[in-house]
């Protein structure tokens, strides 16, 4: 097993204890040291940004070394960090004020002049239950700890009276900056050194930023709650207007649907007055050639034999003619409709229908009882449909039609 070169104590260390976190080749390697020092190696091809702590590694080892709930001790090598951004910073922050797991003491080494300032004033902020050590090397962090865990106090050198207030100012200077950025904490106290010292002007600075960033995280505040209220009341607008609107919706389907039923009791009665209208023209169309028949058998004079003759055929062809409007479309009748709709594409399905019968040599008084006008309004139609097409007026309606009807495709 290894061995620590400086306190003999072994040292654990797993492969699954090695995380990639995919940040410029950014990686970790955790291991245990003795039976409660966790050592964490970071590393990374480039200079190191921190942005995330990603404590479920730590949490991963703990777990399964069923160390989650004894003291422990935490050694950072820094090596290769050379900044951390905000969010980064943030997480320290709130690692330093809520451990977890317990640890006792926290100790970094190999630490960059570029990020040293960053971590002293961690350093300032910590607790005193959990101090955050400053160390130059792997052998001073691990004497730390040790010396630590064996209950003695850190060797500080000595200062005259004057070093020590300078380093009291210096270790106010870096909390109170902290506090403000990373706890946003505009209220704290701290003394001010007199205005014949140095210090002063940086401190008086220092004064004016918290005050400026306090009213700033109050206009933040408010504008936050005024924009929440807006999107509140805008949300209850719309969802008033929804509301009506799907109400109004169910009126409307409502109404349509009794127009539906109002409309589908129509057709029924309709279709029944047409069935009985049938039935009883099929009937008298019957009686009437049934009669034909008979009045041909009879002796008459021939002139007026003639006459009754002529009126039969015209009641035969009538009702011949008007059996074949009622029928159904054939594929050629289609095709015509739809080749007349495509060539005049504002014709209504009326002027659709009687260009059709026109076609089919149906003249104005056949047309007119299909329809359902008058023979005057058919020819009005017929008249409307020849400047509707475009007709030279001396071109014939019906030969149009008909020449459209045999062109092919």
């Amino acid at each position: 097993m290894k061995l620590c070169p400086v306190s003999g104590l072994p040292i654990k260390e797993k492969n699954h204890w090695y995380f990639e976190h995919g940040q410029n080749g950014y990686a970790r390697t955790l291991s245990l040291i003795g039976p409660d020092i966790i050592h964490s190696d970071e590393y990374c091809s480039q200079d190191l940004v921190i942005e995330n702590l990603h404590q479920a590694d730590f949490i991963n080892l703990l777990k399964e070394e069923n160390l989650s709930d004894r003291p422990l001790y935490l050694m950072i090598n820094c090596e290769h960090i050379a900044d951390h951004n905000y969010s980064g910073k943030k997480a320290i922050t709130n690692l330093i004020y809520n451990w977890a797991p317990d640890y006792k003491l926290v100790v970094l080494y190999n630490i960059r002049p570029t990020v040293r300032i960053q971590y002293e004033m961690f350093q300032c902020i910590a607790p005193q239950h959990s101090p955050f050590i400053l160390a130059d090397t792997y052998s001073e962090a691990i004497t730390t700890i040790l010396d630590f865990k064996a209950g003695k106090e850190q060797e500080n050198v000595a200062l005259d009276p004057a070093a020590q207030q300078e380093k009291a100012l210096q270790e106010e200077f870096l909390a109170t900056s902290a506090r403000m950025l990373w706890l946003k904490m505009f209220e704290q106290h701290f003394t001010i050194p007199p205005e014949t010292h140095p210090a002063h002007p940086y401190f008086k600075v220092l004064e004016i930023m918290q005050r400026d960033l306090g009213e700033m995280e109050l206009e933040y505040e408010k504008s936050k709650e005024q924009i929440i209220k807006d999107c509140k009341t805008l949300v209850t607008s719309r969802t008033t207007l929804l509301n009506a609107q799907i109400e109004l919706n169910k009126k409307n389907a409502k109404q349509f649907k009794e127009e539906k039923s109002a409309l589908m009791s129509r057709i029924s009665a309709l279709e029944l007055e047409s069935t009985r209208i049938s039935t009883a023209t099929a009937e008298k169309n019957a009686s009437l050639k049934s009669l034909c028949d008979l009045l041909e058998e009879i002796d008459i004079d021939p002139k007026i034999k003639q006459r009754v003759s002529s009126c039969c055929s015209n009641i035969n062809e009538i009702g011949e003619k008007t059996t074949l409007i009622k029928t159904e479309l054939t594929e050629t009748d289609s095709v015509f409709i739809s080749r007349l709709q495509k060539r005049h594409p504002n014709l209504s399905q009326r002027e659709l229908r009687i260009g059709l019968l026109i076609k089919l040599d149906y003249n104005s008084r056949d047309i007119s009882r299909t329809i359902g006008l008058t023979t005057r309004g058919i020819e009005s139609i017929r008249y409307r449909l020849h400047k509707k097409i475009g007709l030279d007026k001396h071109r014939s309606l019906k030969t149009y039609l008909s020449d459209l009807s045999s062109e092919t495709v």
